[in-house]
């Protein structure tokens, strides 16, 4: 019977996968979080959903105790344009897909939140790219990825570090047709926080969302900021450095509890291939960081593999992990609870205007 508290659940979703008599539901809490709600006059205390969970049984590491480290890039520039960095994860994507496999990432749905969903066509990832700085849910994901594992097909499924973990509890064997990639993540923003958010500026706006890009790049990827595009065809765009919500989320203010002390950071990683913006990275061309560049973790020789299949659609130089981690901290430790979290939701609660209590909190 599962029993986790907050700062261990990771909303990964794989109890939910696992319960065979689909006793537990995904529900949210005062905060937008999804945590699993058990029937317990269903519940048969299989044990099913402890043993699938990667907070209790964290999934032994077997790749590389130090990762080879790349700053890289597509060398197709409309990718690299699509693409909050330097578009690695599509032409990792486009070998899966090209190959007959599926890929798993996470794509906005009709509410503009954020869901897992598979792929396995190339028109379909455009669905996929883009950072997403809210938690996806997992829904009944990593039971498909099985189904299809289990058919031979190969699957390359992307998220972060705890969803790769729970997939990999939740399967409990080793698949060679399993490729998993993850990314270095600052931690996952509270829905409720950024529906309010988006829900405002419809209203400033007087028109429902369209599409939402918190990495548009227009000024360089540097000065990536958010562009979000109304369906009367005008336009919100604001640096991540004036962003209110970006600010907050900078700020740790509203990010999952289990963010602050996550257990899936560090070395060895879950996953065959970890990819991040390579910030602080040393280049003699400017022109190039100028279109983004992503970081590559190779963990394993399975993410060799993978590296080495679209070595001739990219450019890479090797760095060294310390490169890498100068402003990569996440990448092996978690941020620090913002002393004004509980703050923030209390406001939320008394004042419907999101960005002031934002901007005030942060000022506070």
């Amino acid at each position: 019977m599962l029993e986790l508290k907050k700062e261990k659940c990771t909303g990964c979703g794989a109890c939910n996968n696992a319960c065979p008599i689909k006793c537990i539901n995904m529900e949210e809490d005062e905060e937008g979080f999804l945590y699993p709600q058990v029937d317990f006059q269903k519940c048969t205390e299989c044990g099913l959903c402890e043993k699938s969970c990667p907070a209790i049984n964290i999934p032994v590491r077997e790749n590389f105790k130090e990762p080879e480290v790349y700053a890289a890039w597509s060398l197709d520039d409309a990718v690299r344009a699509d693409s909050s960095s330097g578009g690695i994860f599509t032409e990792l994507s486009h070998k899966v897909l090209d190959d007959g496999g599926y890929v798993s990432g996470a794509r906005y749905n009709t509410d503009n939140l954020v869901e897992h969903c598979l792929i396995n066509r190339r028109e379909q990832l455009h669905e996929l790219r883009q950072s997403k700085y809210v938690q996806s849910e997992t829904g009944l994901i990593f039971k498909d990825v099985k189904m299809l594992l289990e058919e031979n097909k190969t699957v390359m499924f992307t998220g972060t570090p705890c969803q790769s973990a729970g997939l990999l509890q939740y399967l409990d064997k080793k698949y060679d047709n399993l490729f998993l990639c993850d990314i270095v993540c600052h931690g996952v923003n509270s829905p409720m926080v950024y529906l309010k958010y988006f829900k405002e500026l419809e209203e400033e706006y007087s028109s429902r969302i369209k599409t939402i890009n918190f990495r548009n790049k227009r000024n360089g990827w540097k000065e990536f900021g958010t562009s979000v595009i109304f369906e009367n065809g005008e336009e919100y765009f604001r640096s991540h450095k004036t962003d209110s919500f970006f600010k907050g989320f900078l700020a740790n203010l509203y990010l999952r509890r289990s963010c602050y002390n996550c257990q899936f950071k560090g070395f060895p990683r879950v996953s065959d291939i970890t990819l991040a913006d390579f910030w602080g990275v040393v280049l003699n061309n400017e022109k190039e960081i100028f279109k983004g560049i992503s970081l590559i973790l190779i963990n394993s020789e399975k993410g060799k593999f993978y590296i080495e299949k679209i070595s001739n659609n990219i450019s890479k130089m090797q760095k060294t992990l310390n490169d890498a981690m100068l402003k990569n901290p996440c990448m092996v430790k978690s941020v620090p609870m913002s002393t004004k979290r509980d703050l923030m939701f209390k406001a939320l609660k008394k004042e419907i205007n999101v960005e002031n209590i934002i901007c005030s909190i942060i000022n506070y």
